[in-house]
C-alpha cells in the first residue's frame, strides 16, 4: 500500500518506501543483444566458409551479407555496452560510451559505403571484394540499400548521446528500424511482394532488425520505457496490452490471407471477418482494462485513506518522527518531536537536523546520511540528541530512507523515542548488579578461608579495592569491656590506622558517639562527621575523613562486632552502597560463625579420627583372624604326621644319636610354635584371656633358641650375598621367671630378628639384651616393683616418623611385595595379650630398637603337664580320616603303643565298619574321627555310633579343634575335642580317662 502522508513521507504499510526499477527490461535487452550477435555471427560465418544454409533461413530467399553480419554483431554488443553504461558512473561509464560510439560508428560507416556506392554507381563496396573465382550467387549477395538505411537509422541511434531531451529521438529512430525489420518479415509471412525499398533484404536481417530495435528499446530508461516501466495505473495497463496489441492483428491476418487463399471466403469476406475479429478481440481487452483501472482506483483510494490514517499517527505519536533531506535538512516536525525535543514545527522545519546534535557527534549525521542515500536503513540507534533547553537527551532511533515514485530515494525518516528513564534505571540496574558481584565475590573469598583472621582480611582488601574505601577495618565486640578491639586493618589504610591509632587490637570505646547502636544492631551512617562532636568521629575527621559507615556482624540476634568504612568526601555513600554494607556484615557474620563452628568441628574431628583410628585396627586385626582361621584346618591337618612322627621317633627310637634327637625337638617345638601362631591369629579379632595358658618363661633361654633359629638368615645367608651381619647378646643374670607363652613370645622375638635383618641391606650388627628395672611408685599411689626389658637394636635404616607411627598397623610395610605387613601387627598382638608394653625408638640412617617390658613375673617355672605313663590294657580302636596320611600316621603311632586299629577312609566308611564289628561281636573300645570330611562328616559319624551305642566313646580330631574348644562349640555325641596335630600325650590322656570309665 502506497500513499503520501500528512507531512510528505511516502509510506507503505507505515515503512519508508523504495522504488526499484523492474529487472525484466535489462534481461530482454541482454537477450536480444545474444539474439541478434548470434545471427550476425550465423552469416558472417557462413560468408565466409561459403555455407547458405546460415546465410538465410528459408531457403531460395535472399542471402545476408557478410557486411550485414558485421554490422549486426556491432549493434548487438551496443546494445551490451548501453546496458552496462548505464549501471555505472565516472570513468567507468566514460569508457563504455567510447565504445558504444565506435561500435556505432561501425556500423555507420559500412552501411554508409554501401549506400554511397550504390546512388554514385560505384562497384566499390565491402561486398564486392571477393575473389574472381567466387560463385556468381556470392558476390550477388551484398547489402541491400533498405538494410543500409536501416543500419544507419540504428546506428545513428546507437550515437545520441544518453540525455533525457533526446530521448524521445533515440525511441523514434529505434521504432523506425522496427517497422523496417517488420515490413522485411511481413513479405515472408503473408507471401507477396514487399514495397520497393525492402527488395532483398533477407529474413535474417529483418529478425536481427526486430530484435536489435527490441534490445535498444529496452537498453535505455525514460520515453515509452518509463511508461512501460512504471507502477503507475497506466504503465499496468500498458504492460498488459501491448502483449496483446502486437501479435493478435499480425496472427489474425494470416489467418484471413491463410482462408482467402483456400477459396472459403472473398476479399470483402475477408475484410468483415478481420474487422469483427479485431473488434471482438479488443473490445474485450478495453473492458478486461477498464476492469483493471477500475480496480487499481479502488486501491489508491484505499491508500489515500491509509495514507491519511498513518499522516494522523505520525501526528499524534508518542514518539518523535521526523523527515529530512539527504542534505539533512528538516522537511517535517511532528508533535512528538516538539515535545521531545521543544522545538515547534515553524522553528524546526527548514533548519538543519545538526540543531539537534552534540558536536562531538557531528560525523554521526553525515555517516548516517551516506547510509540511508545507499538504500539501507538503521535501525534502534542509541544515540544522544540536544533539546531547546541544552539538555541532553538519550534517544534510540530509526531512520528510514525515502522514495520518490520513480524509486529515487529523496530523503530519510528517523523516528526518536526518549530512553533517557530507561537508561537511568540501567544505570541504577548495572550499579547493583556490580554491587552483587562484588558481595559474590567477597563471599567467595570468604568461603576459600576457615579462620577468622583471613576471612577479615580479605573483608577489608576487598572494600579498599572494590568500592574503593580511604579506611577499612573490622573490629570485634568485647561485652566485658563494652568496647570494640579492631582486628583486621587493610593494607591501604595502614598509613591512616597509624595517624589515627586504630592499629591491630587498638580498643575504641564505645559511649554517644553512633557506636553504641552499632552493637545494638543498626547500621550507623554519618553523611558529614565534621559537624559530629563526639570522640571518635572527631578523631576520623582530624585524619581528613568526611563520612563515615558502621554494619553491625550479628549472629544469632548478638553483635560480635562491626565494619567500620570511612570516605575523606562528604556525602561519598550511596544509600546502595550502604545497603551493600549491610548485607555483606550479614555475610561475615554468618561467615564467623561458621568459622567458629569449623574450628569446634576440627577438634571434633581429630578425636574422632583417633578413635576411628583405633577402631580400623582392630577391624583389622579382626579380618586377619577371620582369614587366618579359614586356614588353620589345612595347616594343623599338615602338621598333624610330622608331629605324631617325631614324637613316635623321640619315645622309641632309643638308638638316635644326641643331634638327631635335638633336631627331632626343634621340629616339634617348631611345629608347636606354628600350631599356636595359627591359633592366635584368631585373637586379632576375639579377645581371650590367655592366663590360664601362660607359664613361667625363661627370656634368656627363648633368646638364645631365636638366634639358633635365625643362624641361617643373619649367617649364612647373609654371607652369600656378600655381607656381614653379627649379632650379640646382652643378658642380665639371674632373671625372674615372665609369665607368658613361650612359643608366641618366641615367635615375637623372631619376627623382630627378620626385620632387624631386612633393615640392613648393607650388613651391620644385631644386639639382643634384657634388663630387670626397678619401677618407681606412680602418682596415682600404685606402688612400685620390677620389670624385664627385652631389647632387639639393629643399625640399620632407621624409620622416619610417619613410618615408625603406623609401623604396627596390619598390612603396612615398607618392603613393597616382600613383606606382608603383618609381622609387628603379630608382634603387637603378641604383647598386649602378655600385658607387657612395647615402645619403639628409630633415626633415619642409624637403626632402631624395639623394647619389650613385662610386668609379670613369677620367681619359678610353672609345672607342665605330665604324660600318663600307659593304659592297663591294649584297646580296640576304629581311626575314621579322609586324609590317608593323617590316618597312616595315626595307625604308625597307636599301632606302637600296642593297641589294635581298624582304618576307615571317609565318614560312611566308618560307620559301616562300626557296624560291621557290632554285628560280629567285636565292638570298639573307642573310636576316634575327623570332623571335616565329604559328604558324611565327623559329626554324622559320632551320631551313628552314639545310636547304635551309645556307651562307646568318641574322640574327634579337628584342626578347628582349639576354636571350636574355646567357643564352646563341642558337637553332639562326641566326648573329647583334640586339635591338630594332635600329641601322644593328649591320645593317652583322654583315652584314659574316657576308657577307664567303662
Amino acid at each position: 500500500m502506497t500513499g503520501i502522508s500528512g507531512d510528505g513521507v511516502h509510506v507503505n504499510g507505515g515503512q519508508a518506501l523504495i522504488v526499484t526499477a523492474p529487472a525484466w527490461p535489462q534481461r530482454t535487452a541482454c537477450a536480444a543483444s545474444v539474439i541478434v550477435m548470434l545471427i550476425g555471427g550465423l552469416g558472417l560465418g557462413g560468408a565466409l566458409a561459403d555455407l547458405p544454409r546460415l546465410r538465410s533461413f528459408v531457403p531460395g530467399w535472399p542471402l545476408m551479407a557478410g557486411s550485414t553480419a558485421l554490422c549486426l554483431m556491432l549493434g548487438g554488443l551496443s546494445i551490451l555496452l548501453l546496458r552496462a553504461a548505464a549501471r555505472t558512473t565516472g570513468p567507468q561509464a566514460s569508457r563504455w560510451r567510447l565504445a558504444i560510439g565506435i561500435c556505432g560508428g561501425g556500423m555507420l560507416a559500412i552501411a554508409g559505403i554501401r549506400l554511397v556506392s550504390a546512388a554514385c554507381g560505384w562497384s566499390f563496396d565491402l561486398d564486392g571484394l571477393h575473389p574472381a573465382s567466387a560463385d556468381p550467387a556470392m558476390v550477388m549477395a551484398r547489402m541491400s540499400v533498405p538494410t543500409a538505411v536501416n543500419l544507419v537509422v540504428l546506428g545513428s541511434a546507437v550515437l545520441l548521446p544518453d540525455r533525457r531531451a533526446l530521448i524521445v529521438v533515440f525511441q523514434c529512430l529505434v521504432i523506425a528500424g522496427s517497422l523496417v525489420g517488420w515490413q522485411g518479415v511481413s513479405r515472408y509471412l503473408y507471401g507477396g511482394e514487399p514495397l520497393f525499398l525492402l527488395r532483398g533484404m533477407s529474413v535474417n536481417t529483418a529478425v536481427a532488425f526486430i530484435a536489435m530495435s527490441a534490445g535498444l528499446l529496452c537498453s535505455r530508461p525514460g520515453g515509452l520505457m518509463e511508461l512501460l516501466c512504471s507502477g503507475s495505473e497506466g504503465g499496468v495497463l500498458l504492460r498488459k496490452l501491448l502483449p496483446y496489441a502486437i501479435p493478435l492483428p499480425i496472427i489474425l491476418g494470416w489467418f484471413r490471407l491463410q482462408g482467402e487463399r483456400a477459396g472459403w471466403y472473398g476479399t470483402e469476406a475477408g475484410l468483415t471477418l478481420f474487422a469483427l475479429a479485431n473488434v471482438t478481440v479488443f473490445g474485450g481487452l478495453l473492458w478486461a482494462s477498464a476492469r483493471r483501472l477500475h480496480l487499481l482506483d479502488a486501491e489508491r483510494r484505499r491508500h489515500e485513506a491509509l495514507a491519511t490514517h498513518l499522516a494522523a499517527v505520525v501526528r499524534s505519536s508518542d514518539d518523535s518522527i521526523i523527515s529530512k533531506t539527504l542534505d539533512g535538512i528538516i522537511t517535517s516536525w511532528n508533535n512528538g518531536a516538539q515535545r521531545l525535543f521543544g522545538y515547534t514545527a515553524e522553528e524546526a522545519v527548514g533548519k538543519p537536523m545538526m540543531m539537534l546534535i552534540t558536536p562531538e557527534r557531528k560525523a554521526e549525521e553525515t555517516t548516517n546520511l551516506r547510509t540511508i542515500a545507499a538504500g539501507r536503513t538503521i535501525e534502534h540507534f542509541e544515540t544522544v540528541r540536544v533539546g531547546k533547553d541544552g539538555q541532553v537527551i538519550d534517544v534510540s532511533i530509526t531512520v528510514s530512507p525515502i522514495s520518490d515514485p520513480a524509486g529515487t530515494i529523496i530523503g530519510a525518516s528517523s523516528i526518536a523515542r526518549d530512553i533517557s528513564g530507561r537508561k537511568r534505571s540501567e544505570k541504577r540496574l548495572r550499579s547493583q548488579l556490580a554491587r552483587l558481584d562484588l558481595l559474590r565475590q567477597v563471599t567467595r573469598a570468604i568461603s576459600e578461608h576457615q579462620d577468622l583472621p583471613s576471612i577479615y582480611q580479605v573483608v577489608v582488601r576487598c572494600l579498599e579495592e572494590q568500592m574503593p574505601i580511604d579506611f577499612a577495618c573490622v573490629c570485634l565486640y568485647d561485652r566485658s569491656t563494652h568496647s570494640l578491639v579492631v582486628s583486621r586493618v587493610g593494607v591501604n589504610s595502614a598509613a591512616l590506622a597509624m595517624e589515627l591509632a586504630l592499629t591491630e587490637q587498638a580498643v575504641i570505646p564505645i559511649d554517644r558517639n553512633g557506636l553504641s547502636r552499632c552493637v545494638l544492631g543498626e547500621l550507623v551512617y554519618e553523611p558529614d562527621i565534621s559537624d559530629v562532636d563526639f570522640p571518635f568521629p572527631r578523631r576520623l575527621a582530624a585524619a581528613g575523613l568526611r563520612s563515615f559507615v558502621a554494619a553491625p556482624l550479628e549472629v544469632e540476634s548478638h553483635v560480635v562486632g562491626a565494619i567500620l568504612a570511612c570516605r575523606r568526601q562528604a556525602q561519598a555513600f550511596t544509600s546502595g552502597e550502604c545497603e551493600f554494607l549491610h548485607q555483606l556484615s550479614a555475610h561475615v557474620a554468618l561467615a564467623t560463625r561458621h568459622a567458629e563452628l569449623y574450628t569446634a568441628l576440627q577438634r571434633a574431628y581429630d578425636d574422632l579420627r583417633q578413635t576411628q583410628q583405633a577402631v580400623m585396627q582392630h577391624e583389622r586385626l579382626r579380618a586377619v583372624g577371620q582369614m587366618a582361621s579359614g586356614i588353620a584346618h589345612d595347616i594343623n591337618n599338615s602338621l598333624s604326621p610330622v608331629v605324631m612322627y617325631a614324637e613316635q621317633l623321640l619315645a622309641k627310637e632309643t638308638q638316635l644319636g644326641e643331634r638327631a634327637r635335638n633336631a627331632l625337638r626343634t621340629i616339634l617345638r617348631a611345629s608347636e610354635d606354628v600350631t599356636n601362631t595359627v591359633g592366635r591369629l584368631r585373637e586379632f579379632y576375639r579377645q581371650q584371656d590367655q592366663r590360664e595358658q601362660m607359664t613361667g618363661m625363661d627370656l634368656n633361654q627363648i633368646i638364645q633358641h631365636v638366634i639358633d633359629l635365625t643362624r641361617a638368615r643373619w649367617g649364612d645367608v647373609a654371607q652369600q650375598r656378600g655381607i656381614t651381619i653379627t649379632v650379640d647378646s646382652d643378658l642380665a643374670p639371674d632373671l625372674p621367671f615372665a609369665l607368658g607363652v613361650e612359643s608366641e613370645i618366641r615367635e615375637a622375638l623372631t619376627n623382630l630378628m627378620l626385620n632387624a635383618i631386612d633393615a640392613m641391606p648393607g650388613g651391620g650388627a644385631i644386639t639382643l639384651r634384657t634388663q630387670l628395672i626397678a619401677t618407681e611408685q606412680k602418682q596415682d599411689g600404685i606402688p612400685g616393683g620390677r620389670l624385664i626389658r627385652l631389647e632387639v637394636a639393629d643399625t640399620g635404616s632407621g624409620m622416619n616418623e610417619q613410618t615408625r607411627l603406623r609401623c604396627l598397623e596390619p598390612f603396612f610395610t615398607t618392603k613393597g611385595e616382600r613383606g606382608t605387613g603383618l609381622g609387628l601387627a603379630m608382634v603387637y598382638g603378641t604383647v598386649q595379650r602378655h600385658g607387657a608394653d612395647l615402645s619403639i625408638d628409630s633415626v633415619v640412617g642409624k637403626g632402631s630398637v624395639f623394647r619389650l617390658d613385662f610386668h609379670n613375673l613369677s620367681s619359678t617355672q610353672t609345672p607342665t603337664a605330665q604324660d600318663v605313663a600307659g593304659l592297663p590294657l591294649m584297646l580296640r580302636l576304629l581311626l575314621v580320616d579322609d586324609d590317608p596320611i593323617i590316618l597312616k600316621a595315626l595307625s604308625d603311632t597307636l599301632s606302637d603303643e600296642g593297641h589294635e586299629l581298624v582304618m576307615a577312609s571317609g565318614g560312611q566308611a566308618g560307620i559301616d565298619a562300626f557296624h560291621a564289628a557290632m554285628d560280629c561281636g567285636q565292638p570298639f573300645h573307642a573310636v576316634i574321627t575327623d570332623l571335616g570330611m565329604p559328604r558324611v562328616d565327623g559329626r554324622r559319624v559320632a551320631t551313628a555310633i552314639k545310636e547304635r551305642s551309645p556307651a562307646t566313646p568318641v574322640i574327634m580330631l579337628t584342626g578347628w579343634g582349639q576354636r571350636m574348644a574355646d567357643n564352646g562349640e563341642l558337637p553332639a555325641h562326641v566326648d573329647r575335642m583334640l586339635s591338630k596335630p594332635p600329641r601322644i600325650r593328649e591320645i593317652r590322656n583322654a583315652l584314659m580317662q574316657l576308657v577307664t570309665r567303662l
